[in-house]
């Protein structure tokens, strides 16, 4: 008797093809044939399995309101030329938000008899929003209705879909997941995390450089502690990434004189267990505005895993991500963000506690293995 021949399963993501995602799909290279499709300029392109790249609208350079413009054109850019032949024979297909085009394309591909299932991960936490482009709203009404199955990455999402009108049924909360064996603090993390000796005590950012990711406020507080007497200890701040307000923060920071402690730094993602394993506090003071909630925040998973004392807000997905292992600022509320990380600054033995407390969360229930799992007995259930 022949053996069974594993399933294929196609993961369709464009240009948000990216290294932060595709970890917790590793663990399934083994029970499953797994192809990833990204855009030409997909943000990562190597992985446990192999990527096929098609050209995409996401690919144009920029050019003044090159997204309205595209988005326009195309209802959503996030389109892949070719997409639908390149899914024959797939069992399952992966995709993402119900009002992505390749999502279409994925449903046109199951229409026309070319793959059996389709699959969508949801990050929207908003209901009814990015309806306002024309055929958007038809979009997501069909991803609905055709769709095998909806993965909501919280259970904020999954109240957005069913608010929408989905189906509760079709419907399983699976968040993100982060390898906690590549994400992992040193032996003696929590003995240096403790010490209150003459160390440099280093506060880090890692996310977009955006006023909703809350690096104004970050800043405004790190005014307030760096001039704050009862702090004897040396104080950094570090922001990792970029973004649009990068200039306009460098411009800040130089006319609050606090540009001596503050260092901004772009890492390649494979060394960032490194830059984790410099920093005592990680900050995620998230702001939402009318269209955008923080849906999940990897760099609080990357935080949690490398056993660090997080200070956030309770926007969007994030209360669901951390759970009870950071404190919490107000939101956009820079004295607040200043009070809670002032805590872990004074208290070493706090740091300690809510940094085992995080290490904990993120083995328990972030951990990739874990993920996997869930995600595998949603593909189950699709041929039962």
């Amino acid at each position: 008797m022949k053996p069974e021949r594993h399933k294929k399963l196609a993961l369709v993501r464009g240009k948000f093809l990216n290294k932060y995602e595709m970890q917790s799909f590793a663990p399934l290279a083994k029970q499953y044939d797994i192809r990833a499709f990204g855009s030409l300029t997909c943000y990562h392109d190597t992985f446990a399995f192999p990527v096929t790249k098609l050209l995409s609208p996401m690919d144009v350079p920029e050019f003044p309101l090159n997204m309205p413009v595209l988005n326009r054109l195309f209802v959503d850019a996030h389109y892949l030329f070719g997409l639908e032949n390149q899914l024959k024979g797939f069992d399952i297909v992966h995709t993402a938000e119900t009002y992505y085009h390749y999502t279409q394309q994925a449903l046109d591909a199951k229409k026309k008899g070319y793959v059996k299932k389709v699959v969508a991960t949801v990050l929207e936490n908003i209901p009814f929003n990015n309806e306002g482009i024309r055929g958007r709203k038809q979009f997501k009404a069909r991803s609905r209705k055709e769709l095998d199955h909806i993965i909501a990455l919280t259970q904020k999402t999954k109240r957005t879909l069913v608010l929408e009108g989905a189906s509760p049924k079709k419907i399983t909360v699976i968040g993100h997941g982060i390898d906690t064996k590549i994400f992992t603090p040193d032996k003696d993390h929590f003995r240096k995390l403790g010490a209150s000796d003459g160390h440099i005590l280093t506060i880090l950012f890692s996310g977009r450089l955006e006023s909703y990711k809350g690096v104004f406020v970050i800043l405004d507080a790190a005014k307030s502690i760096l001039e704050d007497k009862s702090i004897r200890q040396s104080i950094r701040f570090i922001f990792v990434g970029t973004g649009s307000e990068k200039k306009t923060m460098l411009s800040l920071e130089k006319s609050m004189g606090i540009q001596k402690s503050v260092v901004h730094m772009d890492v390649p993602y494979e060394q960032m267990p490194d830059v984790y394993k410099t920093a005592d506090i990680f900050i995620a003071p998230s702001m939402p505005n009318e269209t955008w909630e923080e849906q999940y925040c990897t760099a609080l998973l990357e935080a949690q895993s490398m056993g660090l004392p997080i200070v956030t807000t309770k926007s969007g997905g994030i209360p669901e991500n951390v759970g009870l292992c950071a404190l919490f600022s107000d939101i956009g509320d820079s004295q607040s963000l200043a009070r809670e990380v002032k805590k872990f600054i004074l208290h070493p033995t706090l740091r300690v506690h809510y940094g085992r407390k995080a290490r904990e969360r993120a083995i328990k229930v972030h951990d990739t293995s874990i993920i996997a799992k869930k995600l595998d007995m949603v593909y189950q259930s699709l041929f039962v």
